[in-house]
This record gives C-alpha cells, sequence and structure tokens, in this order.
C-alpha cells in the first residue's frame, strides 16, 4: 500500500507562514526600500504573483506523483545521473539560504544583544536545527504547528505597538509608480522569501488531491503575510522617511528599537522581536537541512543519515563562519539569483518532463 501525506493543509499553511516570517525580516526590507521610489506594495504584489504561479507549476508536477516523493519519482523515471543534475541548483539553493538565514541572524543578535560574542559560538545553534531534521519530518511538523500559535501572536501584538509611532504620510506614494525595480538588482534578490512551496514539495509523498490542498494552503498564506511582509518594510518607512530607511542595515530592527511609551509593557521591543524570530527559523531551518538529507538519501540510499546531517551542519556552520560581515550576506544573495529563479520555474517543468518521459517508457509502473 502507498505510503499517503500526513501533512494537512494545516500544517502546511503554518509551515508557510514560518517560512516567511523567517525570511521577511531581515535583509528583504532594505532590498525592497533601495529597489524603487514608487510604492512598495506593487514589487511586493508582483512576486506574490509570480510565486502563485511557481506554486501552481509545482502542484501540477506534485499531482503526478501518485503518493510518492517528488525526488523519488524524478529518481525512478531518469536515473541517479540526470537527477543528480537537474537537482544540483536545488542543493545549491537549500545550502546558500541556509547560510544566509542562519548567518543573518547571528549578525542581527551581535548587533542588538551580544555585540562581543563570537559569530562562531553564534553559529553552533544550527545544531537544534540539525537534530531536529534527523529526527524527521513530522517532529518538525509538530514544532512548526507549535511556534506557528505563538510567533503569531506575539508577531502581531509587536507590529500593533510599531503602528503607535508612524507618520502615515510618509509611506507616500501610494500608488505611483514607474516600474524602475524591474532594473534594480534588490528586487530579483528578494525572491527567497516567496519560495516556501519549493520546501513544503520536498518534504513528504503527494497525491493528487493533496496536491491541491498544499497549493490552497499555500496561497492562503500569501494572502496573510502578505499585510506581514508590508509591515517590515512600512513600518521603518513611516517612522524615518524613505531616505533614511534607505541607509539603515536592517530597517526593522531599527524601528523596534525606535518604539518607547511608557505604557509598554516590555521597554526591550527588539529583544522580544529577535527571540520570537529564532522561532521562526529554527522550523525552517530543520526543514531545509531535512530536505537536503532526503536528497543525499535518495541519491545515495546506502549513505548513513547521521553522517549526511553531520556532513551538511559541517558545511553549512563553516560557510556561515567564513562570511564576516552585513554586506557579504547580501551579496551572496545577490549572485544566487541565478539559482532561485531556476528553482522556481525551470525545475518544477524539468520535473514534469523527467515524470511524463519515465510514465511513456514504463519506469513508473509499480511505483
Amino acid at each position: 500500500m502507498k505510503r499517503l501525506s500526513t501533512i494537512g493543509w494545516y500544517e502546511l499553511l503554518a509551515i508557510q507562514m514560518l517560512y516567511a516570517g523567517a525570511s521577511a525580516g531581515f535583509i528583504y526590507p532594505s532590498f525592497i526600500v533601495r529597489s524603487t521610489e514608487g510604492a512598495y506594495w506593487i514589487p511586493l504584489t508582483i512576486w506574490a504573483a509570480g510565486a502563485i504561479v511557481s506554486s501552481w507549476i509545482y502542484s501540477r508536477l506534485l499531482t503526478q506523483l501518485k503518493g510518492e516523493k517528488l525526488l523519488q519519482r524524478i529518481h525512478a523515471s531518469i536515473g541517479v545521473v540526470l537527477t543528480c543534475i537537474i537537482c544540483l541548483p536545488v542543493l545549491l539553493f537549500l545550502f546558500a539560504a541556509l547560510v544566509i538565514m542562519l548567518r543573518a541572524y547571528t549578525e542581527v543578535i551581535t548587533m542588538t544583544m551580544l555585540p562581543t560574542t563570537p559569530i562562531s559560538f553564534l553559529n553552533g545553534m544550527l545544531l537544534a536545527p540539525a537534530a531536529l531534521a534527523l529526527s524527521g519530518v513530522m517532529p518538525i511538523v509538530r514544532a512548526a504547528r507549535v511556534f506557528f500559535l505563538l510567533t503569531l501572536l506575539l508577531s502581531l501584538v509587536l507590529l500593533i505597538v510599531g503602528l503607535s509611532d508612524v507618520h502615515w504620510t510618509l509611506g507616500a506614494p501610494w500608488i505611483r509608480t514607474n516600474g524602475d525595480f524591474f532594473y534594480d538588482k534588490g528586487f530579483y534578490a528578494g525572491s527567497f522569501i516567496w519560495m516556501g512551496f519549493v520546501i513544503t514539495s520536498f518534504i513528504g509523498p503527494y497525491t493528487r488531491q493533496s496536491a491541491r490542498v498544499a497549493l490552497g494552503s499555500y496561497i492562503i498564506a500569501i494572502l496573510c503575510t502578505l499585510p506581514l511582509i508590508a509591515s517590515y518594510i512600512y513600518l521603518p518607512i513611516m517612522t524615518f522617511g524613505r531616505d533614511l530607511s534607505k541607509r539603515l542595515t536592517v530597517p526593522v530592527i531599527s524601528k523596534m528599537d525606535s518604539v518607547s511609551h511608557y505604557w509598554v509593557l516590555f521597554e526591550n521591543l527588539t529583544a522580544i522581536f529577535v527571540s520570537v524570530t529564532m522561532f521562526y527559523i529554527l522550523v525552517i531551518m530543520a526543514l531545509k537541512m531535512h530536505v537536503i538529507g532526503e536528497m543525499f538519501s535518495t541519491l545515495m540510499p546506502r549513505a548513513n543519515r547521521p553522517v549526511i546531517y553531520a556532513g551538511a551542519l559541517l558545511a553549512v556552520y563553516a560557510a556561515a563562519t567564513l562570511v564576516t560581515s552585513w554586506r557579504e550576506i547580501e551579496s551572496i544573495t545577490i549572485i544566487t539569483i541565478g539559482i532561485r529563479l531556476y528553482v522556481m520555474f525551470i525545475f518544477p517543468l524539468l520535473g514534469l518532463l523527467a515524470v511524463a518521459y519515465g510514465r511513456r517508457a514504463g519506469k513508473d509502473e509499480g511505483i
């Protein structure tokens, strides 16, 4: 009997929203703020539409799996060599995304709370996601359900408090745009925030029905997280203005640090924001580590799973430790634009061709 996915729409929704929360708070706002002189919500909605198109292509691929995992079906259809070729950019994307996420978060910790702590020590937080990834996908999913309820409430409270000292006129223009962001690398560098569906496509088996459920949960997650993402951009703008916000390294952190009211219960909102983001990041890094482990386990079935995760842990840790500044983090994000566009749009199309070839060649019989 085929093993079907046990991940429901609520779990998928939680994962997608956690992904946005882990990705939107640090590097993304500065990219968008610098990319245009017009309305910021326009490039946001354009990328959201692109993400829906990408997730629809992935869902078409997932409907062909018949209760199997994505990588297993591709491997069965075209063999290990071609699978390695088309999956190499996916592996590079996951590796770079882990390095960027880990290094950006540890950099923010040194900026806000632990300025004298070595980065090499802070990067050791990767141990927790690696251990969770090794335990399997369902422990990660259960953690996502718990963290989602906690982080959603705390994030809403922080954003509401952040609205208390904004000047709405600074957010103008609200409608005008000339499309200048299409010529800016920051617009394309921000693509990483819209790739949550890629991660969930690899974490479990799918049927036609579960693929449709996954697509629906992702579209709902995009609609729900658009206000959150927009808040990370507009709150600093409506507090400091456009010119100053463009010069800030992490606009959201500066915004939280500027909130000072006698009626606010907690004095250091920045520390709370960074702590809440940790819950987002732990789950998403564990998912990415799990996908890397699944890829190696599928392509090298004789490899020892703990060894795979230990190797991934050491590789990500070493790369993140070698990144010495925030400018390098931004540079890596820009350099990997092409890989992310491949993973969003080209890979699922190649996957559809691979599955179609396997079906025509009769290689999926008995799967």
